[in-house]
């Protein structure tokens, strides 16, 4: 019988770059912290997020140069930290390419 549970490490190793993937979480609430983590340390490149509310993950996978694109609704940090800044500069930059979905 092949093992069913992998590691952070190995989970993500299973990602290509160019992925179409989406996370859970709302916002700053319960996201997939250590696996974004883990995606930005692996640098994986080119990747495709859809996502309605998302704000450290994109903001994270973002500054780490991992995202090329994103279909949102809404990123911010809410009222306690504000905007996602990562994220707003490099879509200023031209560097990540965004549909918005409101």
């Amino acid at each position: 019988m092949s093992r069913k549970v992998l590691s952070l490490e190995a989970a993500v190793r299973l990602i290509p770059d160019g992925a179409l993937l989406t996370l859970g979480g709302v916002l700053l609430n319960r996201p997939p912290a250590a696996f974004v983590r883990e995606m930005a340390r692996q640098r994986r490149r080119g990747l495709r997020l859809v996502k309605p509310s998302p704000a450290y993950d994109l903001d994270l996978l973002t500054a780490a140069g991992c995202v090329a694109e994103a279909a949102i609704g809404i990123t911010t940090f809410e009222s306690r930290f504000g905007q996602s800044r990562q994220f707003r500069s490099a879509v200023e930059r031209g560097t990540l390419k965004v549909r918005e979905h409101s």
